[in-house]
């Protein structure tokens, strides 16, 4: 390969190797160049100015659109707060993360020790058999299987409803959401997987239209379920609910999950 004029060699040499004094690449340094510009242009967007909202504030504003996030004074700029995800400080607890611990808090001492008896290693739980005798008596015989109801069920819902919707168009809809959203926990007929079953008698969080509305309205945080009211609309809660009453109760499919819960009355 021959030499270019304007190549220099470094006198030093490793090995009898020597290396040319090249400048970097033309494309390299505008590309250096250019982060450098976007790292700035970045800086002052979401930290300095506040024009953009920080992931913390977007995920707050999924919750409450009116939510704003506070301003304080940094080295004499204002910034938008911004603290690591991974601090447990009360602005960085989430909705769905205090609605769980105020269940936690709340609850009463022998849905604690469910909880504790349910994780428990066989060695812990003779321990606690022998402590608490009545209670292990309650969480052996199953009659304390639904612990700690979240509160987020009781709140208030974009519906009316008492009865469940019969039409056939409102029932045809209310199959396609399921079929499309629901299917992966509870199964494409309903015969429950990770969640429960929803064609027997058995029902964790009320059999009644409004129970239903509530749970798929609020979600379950606490085992798992998310608030369907930010991805549905109102129309297609009451669908999809009406058609879980009509159409899956009593439905009998293959396999179903084992009964959770009261049974209806």
């Amino acid at each position: 390969m021959s030499k270019h004029p304007k190549d220099e060699v470094f006198e030093h040499d490793f090995d009898g190797i020597q290396e040319y004094d090249n400048e970097l690449p033309g494309w390299w340094k505008k590309l250096f160049y250019l982060c450098i510009g976007f790292a700035v242009i970045y800086i002052l967007h979401f930290h300095v100015l506040g024009t953009g909202d920080l992931s913390h504030t977007e995920y707050m504003k999924e919750y409450d659109p009116n939510y704003t996030e506070p301003l304080v004074e940094v080295s004499g700029g204002v910034f938008n707060r911004y603290t690591s995800p991974y601090l447990a400080r009360e602005e960085n607890i989430t909705p769905r993360v205090q609605a769980e611990l105020n269940n936690l808090l709340n609850a009463p001492f022998d849905e604690h020790m469910y909880r504790a008896m349910s994780k428990a290693s066989p060695e812990q739980l003779e321990k606690l058999k022998a402590i608490f005798p009545e209670i292990y008596a309650q969480f052996e015989s199953g009659a304390m299987a639904q612990p700690m109801q979240p509160a987020t069920t009781s709140a208030s819902i974009a519906s009316t409803l008492t009865e469940p919707l019969t039409d056939a168009s409102a029932l045809l809809d209310g199959k396609k959401t399921f079929e499309t959203q629901c299917f992966s926990c509870h199964g494409m007929k309903g015969e429950g997987g990770i969640g429960p079953n929803m064609t027997d008698e058995y029902w964790v969080h009320g059999s009644d239209m409004q129970s239903v509305l509530k749970t798929i309205y609020k979600g379950v945080p606490a085992k798992g379920m998310i608030a369907w009211e930010k991805t549905l609309s109102p129309e297609q809660i009451d669908n999809v609910a009406s058609y879980i009453l009509v159409k899956l109760v009593g439905s009998n499919p293959p396999n179903p999950k084992a009964p959770e819960g009261q049974k209806a009355e």
